[in-house]
């Protein structure tokens, strides 16, 4: 029973991240915390304001977001039969087949695809400020990437949201090796970047049913 479950886990079951962020040249640190019961996996994003959400546990679409700046509420997701956005006032709902990856949640979700040279995928993610839109995955290359924690190669992925005529694109550089663990962010100019700076991986211990 303990090794079906394992099998069925995507990531570890409860794990902390710090970050050092950069956005334009504003250095900032970003913790986040996550943990998986029955519902899916909990993640808590903790800066200068606070985002909590729950992620499938199986493919890691956004089931729930919200995010406080100022200890005021802007941003909420409820995704049941449809996908149910209240952003600053105004409500929004989609009709979505697949899954959906609201932007706040990309660098837990996409640790849960199996990148290979050649890799490319199509995927719907909720930008709050536009919509949900198709984005493209694809995967550019291998990176060792220095850091507090060492060097550590990574998968290194572009991302191209299509939003109108724009064509910005995103870069994530994803731990090659188990689990999978996010290390970089950076967009094309450089001027705005996340690196991983500390992490911990909490290792539940096993159960004995016998006592």
């Amino acid at each position: 029973m303990i090794l079906f479950f394992m099998f069925l886990q995507i990531l570890p079951a409860q794990e902390f991240f710090l970050y050092e962020t950069n956005a334009d040249g504003k250095i900032g640190n970003l913790e986040i915390t996550s943990r998986k019961d029955s519902l899916g996996y909990h993640i808590l994003y903790t800066s200068d304001r606070t985002i909590e959400a729950i992620l499938d546990s199986l493919d890691l679409r956004t089931l729930y977001v919200k995010k406080l700046v100022n200890g005021r509420q802007e941003l909420k997701i409820l995704n049941n039969k449809n996908f149910e956005v209240y952003f600053k006032g105004e409500k929004m709902v989609y009709q979505e087949d697949g899954p959906v990856y609201d932007r706040h949640t990309l660098d837990f979700a996409l640790r849960g695809f199996e990148y290979n040279h050649g890799y490319k995928k199509k995927i719907r993610v909720h930008i709050p400020e536009v919509m949900i839109v198709n984005a493209e995955l694809m995967v550019v290359g291998e990176e060792v990437i220095k850091s507090p924690l060492g060097e550590i190669p990574c998968w290194k992925i572009e991302m191209t949201p299509r939003i109108f005529f724009i064509r910005k694109k995103l870069y994530f550089w994803f731990e090659k090796d188990y689990p999978h663990r996010f290390i970089k962010l950076s967009d094309a100019s450089e001027k705005n970047q996340m690196l991983l700076i500390n992490s911990i991986e909490y290792t539940p211990q096993p159960v004995d049913s016998s006592k």
